[in-house]
């Protein structure tokens, strides 16, 4: 082999040789990034709230699941934690998805979690990334409801929506344990709507006749100051429901009371 020859094969291997590295080097390796939330945000259960993410070397075939995690403090369990981390699976690649707060999880701050996949299950060595951390809060009740009724053991508060004519109310919520095996229910009923109208109307709160409900199983009493609205409401579940006759007890009489925002 000639010394000209021998020497266009060495340019040739060479030249092969790095482009090769080159194009190692300029091919980016898949990335995902959460763009929302960017940190520090508060948010609250029953909100609505955009999640997006960004991507880089991903096909836009791939699927996205979303988890969330609560960072201590406060302190948290030592096997497991209270709630669901998974928040989505199977989303479409598409940057981004609303996601609605469930009320399941405590006040505390959070980061989510994001993943890119081919397929279900999820395996090792898929593209993972996490959010910077945020906040979730808790609402509270209007601070003319407390102290609560002792009457009753109360569960944590909820943000609550619902509509009574053609107005919508948004506000926070809490409901009372069960108050199981009654046979009056009028004897527990009686007592917290008094409890509560004494209370409110020194506070300067009025009756409105607009947001009274009744029923058999249950039944509410409105009350207003300003733009505010607060609700005091009661519910029973009969043991022996009947086609034929009318609902007797024992039965079990739940409570609970709203206010909106001001």
């Amino acid at each position: 082999m000639s010394r000209a020859l021998l020497l266009l094969l060495t340019l040739a291997l060479l030249g092969g040789g790095i482009w090769y590295w080159w194009s190692s080097q300029s091919t980016p390796l898949p990335t995902l990034h959460i763009t929302t939330p960017t940190g520090g945000e508060e948010w609250q259960p029953g909100e609505e709230h955009l999640i997006s993410w960004s991507t880089r070397g991903i096909p836009t075939t791939d699927y996205i699941s979303i988890t969330i995690r609560r960072l201590p403090p406060p302190p948290l369990q030592t096997e497991g934690q209270e709630f669901d981390p998974i928040i989505f699976t199977n989303l479409p690649n598409t940057g981004s998805t609303t996601w609605k707060i469930s009320p399941m999880y405590p006040s505390g701050t959070y980061v989510l979690g994001i993943q890119a996949y081919a397929n279900l299950p999820i395996t090792q060595g898929e593209v993972t990334a996490e959010s910077a951390p945020f906040i979730l809060t808790h609402p509270t009740l209007s601070p003319d409801l407390y102290p609560l009724y002792s009457g009753s053991s109360w569960n944590a508060t909820e943000v609550e929506s619902f509509l009574i004519g053609t107005t919508t109310y948004t506000g926070t919520s809490v409901t009372s344990a069960p108050i199981e095996g009654t046979m009056n229910p009028a004897s527990i009923i009686t007592p917290f709507e008094r409890y509560y109208d004494q209370k409110l109307k020194t506070l300067g709160w009025h009756i409105d006749t607009n947001l009274a409900a009744g029923g058999h199983v249950g039944g509410q009493t409105g009350y207003h100051k300003g733009n505010a609205a607060l609700l005091t409401r009661f519910h029973i579940d009969y043991h022996t429901v009947s086609s034929t006759s009318p609902s007797t007890c024992p039965c079990d009489v739940i409570l609970s009371v709203f206010s909106t925002g001001e």
